[in-house]
């Protein structure tokens, strides 16, 4: 244990010194505060789908690099209006592009283009307003809160004010908003006459890219529309030569500074509220103005920020001087350097204290360290170094076993206990920079999955002196760690759910049945090798019985995991929910795996089958452990479990169900074939 804190303490050490140099003044985004150039990656890939610009689009963005953090400060300065032909957005649904009219073999696309085949072409606009309409209108009639079955809903999810009837067989529009892109939209006006099966992925990319056009045309650059609108209602109340007090409450009322605060700007919200703590406001705001009843005149407002006075001032004149020379294309100096020191001397005032307190948990502020450990996190391709460790593990260990060479099957374990090491450190950087465990989104548990697998390996390997346990954790975590990369899954630093708020639960509970997919998922390879090893040696070896014990002590420990963590998975719904079952679709599927696996156990023990049935219930039950893990998420999408949802990738997930039972299917028939009554 001792071992264990050092080298945490150490790896700590090595990451912070290696961050020293990387950008660490916050900003506040999504209820997290983030590093500058970590939150401009982020923002870029949520709507282009990469971190960087791609080269072959520099010129139609106008760029000299492909940094997202000098893009999004062009955006802040100069608004929307220079990018609106530049491919910003990405789409990946093939069905969400035939029905814009959109060219299928290009994935990225300007504003313009999406904004003339939405918002003004009146049949485009209405076949995606039908594919929205109807999927969000049959989600809405089978959903817990419509038990009394209501045929007229108002389908909030797209936009207040859209209500819809279904009767006779006809979808019919009742009432909707006149504003784009509802426009085309007429009470009596019939929209379907059945309900298809829903989309959810068609349904969340349309959403999602109807949301990003609408903020992409927010981006108002340094154009303040409140600020002007004040200016002109100062001037009114000037010329009706109303008492300076009269003045004042007028544009008090009218336009409150908070307010205007707030809407200065969405971009780049670097500057913490005095008056509303945890409340960030755009560098825009520093234009934010109030009237002077002694003058009778608008001056710039004072202070509203965290920081101390003259530090306010400074970061002011600092960035006027700043945003003018980028305006007027002039050299900038050291202003942007200048603003960065500044920003950052700023938060130390406010780094790691608490800004909010209730219900006996407090929100602290992110110190500068945990700043520059995320930043380094998300500046290196770390998953990449991680899966080419365990690459050459599995290579060395794989060698090594089948071709006696003690050697290198030394070096493999070696380099296998660097491959684990490394991954520690991945998943200890997102606890210090995130305070939590590490599971509390499908990325995560990607992410701690293959690491409970190698533990386990690990483990097992110290009692047993076999060297297929370390290949099989290696293979285990190198599969899960390739299809983390290759599926793209969003791999941001996020606040944990309301729901999961609960540090004690979230260790107690979560990982314990979350760790249990990770020794299920060893225990799945291992069946794997077994029968693979059994339809190839026709006969079970010393080494294949070995297997057979492994595929046992792996189910085993899985079902130690599981049951329990189920159970106190009751006991936090109790507590949460007010109920410890329901029936649930996770709580309904972790009950059919951990009776799928106990009915093999059970099996075994009592003689009704052997080593090959046995390796057969560990392959057939990690199906069931996948679709507790991911078909629920992404497949139902149903039930209170909804902080877990998501869509994609169903085309790899029934593949790999296909590949599965072709799996079983062929092996079973093959060994069938060989086996004799003595060996069944």
């Amino acid at each position: 244990m001792n071992r264990l804190k050092t080298f945490s303490y150490f790896y700590l050490f090595l990451v912070l010194l290696l961050a020293q140099n990387f950008a660490n003044e916050p900003v506040s985004y999504k209820g997290r505060f983030r590093p500058t150039d970590t939150y401009a990656k982020q923002w870029l890939y949520e709507i282009y789908h990469k971190d960087t610009l791609k080269n072959e689009h520099l010129q139609a963005f106008q760029a000299q690099t492909p940094s997202a953090l000098d893009f999004v400060w062009q955006l802040h300065f100069f608004g929307h209006k220079k990018w609106e032909q530049a491919p910003l957005f990405w789409i990946r649904q093939a069905e969400l592009k035939k029905l814009l009219g959109l060219n299928p073999q290009q994935n990225h696309f300007s504003y313009q283009t999406l904004h003339d085949k939405i918002y003004n072409d009146q049949e485009i606009n209405l076949a995606l307003m039908r594919k929205l309409l109807t999927t969000v209108y049959g989600q809405n009639l089978k959903a817990p809160g419509n038990r009394s079955g209501k045929t007229t809903l108002e389908l909030a999810p797209l936009a207040p004010g859209v209500w819809v009837s279904h009767r006779n067989h006809q979808l019919t529009i009742i009432e909707s908003p006149n504003s784009p892109p509802w426009q085309y939209l007429k009470p009596g006006m019939v929209i379907a006459t059945d309900i298809p099966t829903a989309n959810k992925s068609l349904l969340d990319e349309a959403q999602s890219l109807l949301s990003t056009l609408s903020q992409f045309a927010a981006l108002e650059g340094g154009d303040l529309t409140q600020e002007s609108a004040m200016q002109n209602a100062y001037i009114d109340l000037l010329a009706k030569q109303l008492a300076p007090k009269e003045i004042a409450l007028n544009l008090d009322q009218q336009f409150p500074l908070r307010s205007r605060l707030q809407q200065a700007g969405q971009l780049l919200k670097v500057l913490p509220s005095r008056n509303s703590p945890g409340e960030w406001y755009s560098l825009h705001a520093l234009h934010s103005q109030i009237f002077d009843p002694e003058t009778k005149q608008l001056k710039l407002s004072n202070n509203f920020t965290a920081y101390p006075d003259e530090l306010f001032y400074k970061i002011r004149n600092t960035y006027f001087a700043w945003e003018e020379a980028v305006i007027n294309g002039q050299t900038e100096g050291n202003q942007a350097q200048e603003m960065t020191r500044l920003l950052y001397e700023g938060y130390s005032h406010i780094a790691g204290k608490p800004y909010k307190e209730a219900a006996g948990k407090q929100l602290i502020y992110p110190t500068a360290g945990q700043l520059r450990a995320e930043s380094f996190y998300t500046s290196y391709p770390l998953i990449i170094m991680c899966i080419a460790l365990y690459a050459a593990a599995l290579l060395c260990l794989l060698i090594g076993w089948t071709l006696e060479k003690g050697l290198l099957a030394a070096t493999g374990v070696i380099i296998l206990l660097c491959a684990f090491a490394f991954h520690t450190g991945l998943l200890g950087l997102r606890i210090f920079i995130l305070g939590r465990a590490p599971v509390s989104n499908m990325f995560e548990t990607i992410l701690y999955v293959p690491w409970v697998a190698v533990l386990a390996g690990l483990a097992l390997r110290l009692k047993y002196k076999n060297p297929v346990i370390l290949i099989a954790s290696a293979l285990a975590s190198l599969a899960l760690l390739v299809l983390l990369y290759i599926t793209h899954l969003d791999n941001a630093l996020e606040n944990v759910q309301a729901v999961l708020d609960s540090q004690y639960w979230l260790i107690i509970h979560v990982l314990m049945v979350v760790g249990s997919y990770g020794v299920f998922l060893l225990c799945g390879i291992l069946g794997h090798i077994y029968l693979i090893g059994r339809g190839i040696q026709r006969k079970e070896t010393p080494g294949l019985e070995f297997i057979a014990k492994f595929i046992l002590q792996t189910m085993y420990i899985g079902v130690i995991l599981l049951v329990p963590g189920t159970i106190l998975g009751g006991v936090w719904a109790a507590e949460s929910w007010g109920r410890f079952w329901d029936w649930d679709p996770k709580e309904s599927w972790a009950f059919i795996s951990i009776c799928v696996y106990l009915i093999w156990i059970h099996a075994y023990r009592f003689h009704k089958i052997g080593h090959v049935g046995l390796a057969i219930g560990a392959v057939s039950g990690f199906l069931t452990i996948s679709f507790t893990w991911y078909g629920v998420n992404y497949i139902l999408g149903t039930g209170l479990h909804s902080y877990g949802f998501g869509n994609g990738g169903e085309g790899w997930y029934y593949s790999y169900l296909v590949a599965e039972i072709l799996f079983l299917v062929g092996v079973s028939w093959r060994i069938l074939k060989q086996m004799t009554p003595s060996n069944t």
